[in-house]
């Protein structure tokens, strides 16, 4: 077993080229400007990505492979950085947590240097056992990450009298007591609800809220507001005071110079005091100044500046002494008289004090009211204070609610975030089907935390480690007992994720870790669906998997004669009888043979590349025709889960709020070619579920559908409807019944969108 420097088997996996890039980019991240938070978050990323370069270059880590390092079995949870790279560190082991240092102490016998080798032992014996079975009765626990669920697992296969299915769970997991957790911790928040999710628990957002630091511009506003301002309209009153045929420092009135050269002092010690004035006030200041001292030497260029500056103040705010003006200035004042926010957010933070740190909050009510008496008393604020918008929006984060509501509130922002609280409800239906009330709650909790591992980088189709590959949980795999209502739920809860998803980000398609929950979900619902990820261009093997091929051909069922396939120019009948990869291994030089993957042999031809590079432009052409024959997963939820029939009434509106998001993306000017690059990706993917769902209409609504998008589209710049013309002009021939050449532009100038491209995209400029 592996300490934190771990052996590999020696195989040549990922180079380091792309750790060093990303260690360049954290590097460059470190700024002495950044808050000390910042600074060591800074920091804990660089010596992850140094740590991936050494294991790269001493060979001591083979990148690609579901054990990335030889002495550590697929079940242990690694600390993965991006793009899947596995750093060593061990999330169960490292350092003592307080609640071993607590344990240690309060154990008899526990050896310092050995204490965590010396606490799993513990939990063997017979004090130790009837410990976590008594925590096991009473749900006083918590599962950082999976490992801590092993002994709890074992306690209740002991409670059931299953001494030898225990005794080969400890034979597993027991070379690793050393230096791997297997105990949870206690609870620290209340139970999970499959009916209420959060994204953020109360505890964060309390430390967020308490660390806010104050805004310098804010600051500077105020001063700017409360002191030079008033300086200014002093100053603009002086210069009138000596007008005389439209033109100033004309006559000087009784004790002006005296009163001009105290107002230049009192702004000089303004400046001096916070940052330096710049832009008109200064140079009226200056001029100001001039004429207070020596009026004989102003030229008369330095006159007509004079009267620019006091003109357009006056056209613009009206005289400094009208009532105009000073109910506009009374109103700036009050827009900064409120207190700074950080000092709000501490009062706030300590509201939070009283609800479960892992926990989300139903009733925002008392959150939400204005500053009390006790609260203006202890941080130094007025009474009766109303929160700011800003803070009310933090504390939403930690709103606890159904995925609707949630979606709603704008709490959750996209399909990634909905993978961050499906976890919640899909542990308590994944769990249904075992009888014992004990366990139903231990697996969801062991659910919960493997749903937070990171995937790993992996090639050659190998399969991330799922949960039943855990020792502790394939040995209670065998109690799970079929039940026709969970299965009925957990489709139910499938249907309505996968709508509300694309219900609410319908020009995104499904990210790689929410399938991961609705594989779950099928699962639990007993369903068998091909669904399929977003594969990495940069580390495309040239081939897909079986479970791509039968997407494809189920697809081909759904898209024959739609406006998909003929946008597209897909032959459905070629596509609904693609043969299966063979399940014998193939040699490398095989691999890029006919017979070898007739899904990935058929994206490589309409995208008119050769298989078997490794050019991540080229990849990512085929991958992209992969997803277009796939239709990535839309034709899956549609037909096979219904919501062709559950979205009807809103298909038209899905289509439209693609279409208005693309024309949104693609006129954002971008300055850094990848931005550019990674906008027309996405914008391609939005406008194929925008083909998608308008080829899932009927006739009348489809013609609907197509005036609004013409009308959106209407409404856009000149210039920009020349650019994306060929686009809808392919759009147009599609929904005449016309199909499309996927190559060079039609005769009438009209073109398929894409998003990858190995020559310079037709959208972008030259």
């Amino acid at each position: 077993m592996p300490r934190e420097g771990s052996e590999s088997d020696g195989t040549p996996g990922i180079g380091p080229g792309y750790a060093v890039w990303q260690l360049s980019k954290a590097l460059s991240a470190l700024d002495d400007n950044l808050s000390q938070q910042a600074r060591a978050h800074a920091a804990e990323r660089i010596t992850r990505w140094q740590q991936v370069i050494a294991h790269a270059l001493q060979g001591t880590a083979h990148y690609g492979s579901p054990t990335p390092f030889a002495d550590v079995p697929a079940w242990v949870t690694l600390e993965v950085v991006t793009g899947g790279f596995a750093t060593g560190r061990l999330l169960a082991g490292g350092a003592l947590t307080e609640h071993e240092r607590e344990l240690a102490a309060s154990i008899p016998g526990v050896r310092p240097g050995f204490e965590r080798l010396d606490i799993n032992a513990w939990h063997l014996t017979d004090e130790g056992v009837a410990a976590l079975q008594r925590r096991l009765a009473s749900g006083d626990y918590r599962v950082d990450v999976p490992e801590e669920a092993a002994l709890a697992t074992v306690a209740w296969l002991l409670g059931q009298q299953r001494v030898e299915q225990a005794r080969r769970l400890i034979e597993t997991i027991v070379p690793y007591f050393d230096c791997l957790r297997f105990f949870p911790a206690p609870a620290q928040g209340l139970p999970v609800s499959a009916a209420q999710v959060h994204v953020v628990g109360a505890g964060e957002v309390r430390q967020q809220l308490a660390k806010r630091p104050a805004q310098p511009r804010l600051a500077v506003q105020k001063q700017v507001i409360e002191t030079r301002l008033p300086l200014y309209d002093a100053a603009i009153a002086l210069c009138l005071s000596t007008y005389q045929e439209g033109w100033p420092c004309r006559c000087y009135p009784q004790g002006w110079h005296e009163q001009a050269a105290k107002l230049c002092a009192q702004f000089d010690a303004a400046c001096r005091a916070h940052s330096s004035a710049k832009g008109r006030a200064m140079e009226l200041f200056t001029l100001l100044a001039q004429c207070s001292e020596a009026p004989g030497t102003l030229t008369g260029r330095q006159v007509g500046r004079i009267r620019r500056i006091v003109d357009d103040f006056v056209r613009k705010h009206g005289l400094p002494d009208s009532h105009a003006h000073r109910q506009y200035r009374a109103r700036q004042r009050g827009q900064v008289a409120t207190p700074g926010h950080h000092l709000i957010a501490r009062a706030v933070s300590e509201r939070l004090a009283r609800y479960p740190a892992d926990a989300g909050i139903c009733d925002f009510a008392a959150l939400c009211e204005p500053i009390t008496t006790e609260e203006a008393q202890a941080f130094k604020l007025a009474q009766g204070v109303v929160l700011p918008q800003a803070i009310r929006r933090r504390l939403e984060r930690c709103r606890s609610g159904t995925l609707t509501e949630l979606i709603d509130c704008g709490v959750i922002t996209s399909g990634d975030t909905v993978a961050q609280v499906l976890p919640a409800m899909a542990a308590e239906l994944c769990s249904a089907g075992l009888g014992d009330a004990q366990l139903r709650r231990l697996y969801a909790a062991t659910y919960a935390a493997f749903r937070r591992r990171r995937s790993l980088l992996l090639l050659h189709l190998h399969k991330q480690v799922a949960l039943s590959d855990l020792p502790w949980v394939e040995a209670v795999e065998g109690d799970r007992q079929p039940e026709a209502v969970a299965a009925d739920a957990a489709r139910q809860a499938l249907v309505e994720a996968s709508a509300l998803t694309l219900s609410a980000f319908p020009q995104a398609i499904l990210p790689n870790k929410l399938l991961q929950e609705l594989r779950a979900l099928c699962k639990a619902a007993a369903l068998d669906l091909p669904w399929v990820d977003e594969v990495a261009a940069d580390i495309f093997m040239g081939e897909f998997s079986n479970r791509f091929i039968r997407a494809a051909r189920q697809a081909a069922q759904s898209m024959a004669g739609t406006l998909y396939a003929r946008y597209y120019d897909i032959d459905t009948d070629a596509l609904a009888t693609l043969a299966d990869r063979p399940k014998a291994a193939l040699a490398w030089w095989q691999r890029s043979q006919r017979a070898c993957n007739s899904l990935a042999v058929l994206s490589a031809e309409r995208a008119q590349a050769e298989l078997g590079g490794y050019h991540p432009a080229t990849n990512g052409t085929i991958i992209e025709q992969q997803q277009i024959l796939t239709t990535q997963n839309l034709a899956l939820l549609f037909c096979e889960l219904g919501l062709k029939t559950l979205l009807q009434p809103r298909l038209g509106t899905l289509a439209l709020t693609c279409f208005k998001w693309v024309c949104a993306r693609q006129q954002i000017r971008l300055e850094h070619r990848h931005a550019r690059l990674v906008m027309l990706k996405n914008t391609a993917y939005a406008w194929r579920q925008m083909v998608f769902y308008l080829a899932m209409l009927d006739e009348p609504e489809r013609q609907r559908a197509f005036e609004a998008i013409e009308t959106h589209f209407a409404a856009q710049p000149a210039a920009w409807r020349d650019q994306f013309l060929p686009a809808m002009l392919g759009l147009r021939l599609a929904a005449a019944g016309h199909r499309l050449p996927q190559g060079e532009p039609s005769a009438e100038g009209a073109r398929v969108f894409l998003g990858w491209s190995t020559q310079p995209h037709w959208l972008l400029p030259s």
